[in-house]
């Protein structure tokens, strides 16, 4: 799959109210991440493949001086980013692959995605510029809804057009491990709002009844930290 082909559809997404759509959606499981994650005040922040930016303004605004850059390779998210942007916080956006990120190395304390790392044409080398862009003790916190063993999103690929690195939480931790990653953990992430009642349930590409969407939710999201290992004293 190559990088245009993403820019082109989520370019779409973006005209057609998407980003929103995400923001919504993956609200309370990035709320959840941020709880914990315990940013310090003035640390450098990459959030990739940012859409519309919401989640790279909610890192800025965690701790004082914290200064977030968004990554997306689709330009129309960007810009609807850009007109969302404030000027209360340090966040800014880039158009840009996840491949070849155009950051001096060890510049980030922490690299964070939502629903975005599994779009990567080469995962390998993806995870490989997170490692290199990190500072000695950096962490990388990736969160995926579609991974292998969760109910329904194997049809996942197929329902929005585009090839997705559909791998199972082990194979995750195994693909940090060899980019250089010192530590890695996984776990789950469960929307605190439920999945909803089946009488406010729609059909979709992805979820065709309530059932298949109950089970997805109850999965819960895959949350993947990994840390680099610190600065030889």
């Amino acid at each position: 799959m190559s990088h245009e082909r993403i820019a082109s559809t989520f370019d779409e997404w973006a005209k057609s109210g998407r980003g929103e759509n995400m923001e919504y959606g993956h609200g309370d499981v990035v709320a959840q991440a941020l709880e914990q994650l315990d940013i310090r005040a003035g640390s450098q922040v990459l959030d990739l493949g940012c859409g519309i930016g919401w989640a790279t303004r909610l890192l800025a605004g965690s701790a004082p001086g914290v200064q977030a850059i968004g990554i997306d390779v689709s330009p129309s998210m960007v810009a609807e980013a850009e007109k969302l942007s404030s000027l209360r916080i340090r966040a800014r956006y880039e158009v840009g692959s996840f491949e070849k990120l155009d950051f001096k190395d060890g510049k980030f304390e922490l690299v964070f995605s939502m629903e975005a790392l599994y779009y990567a044409p080469d995962l390998a080398k993806a995870l490989s510029e997170i490692a290199r862009v990190l500072k000695p003790g950096g962490r990388a916190e990736v969160i995926v809804d579609c991974y292998a063993g969760r109910p329904t999103t194997a049809d996942w690929p197929e329902a929005v057009g585009l090839s997705l690195q559909v791998l199972s939480e082990k194979e995750w931790r195994a693909a940090f491990t060899a980019a250089g990653f010192a530590e890695v953990d996984s776990e789950r992430l469960i929307d605190r709002r439920g999945a909803g009642k089946e009488a406010d349930f729609t059909p979709g590409s992805c979820f065709g009844e309530f059932k298949a969407y109950q089970d997805y939710h109850d999965a819960g999201s895959l949350w993947i930290r990994a840390s680099m290992a610190p600065a030889a004293s």
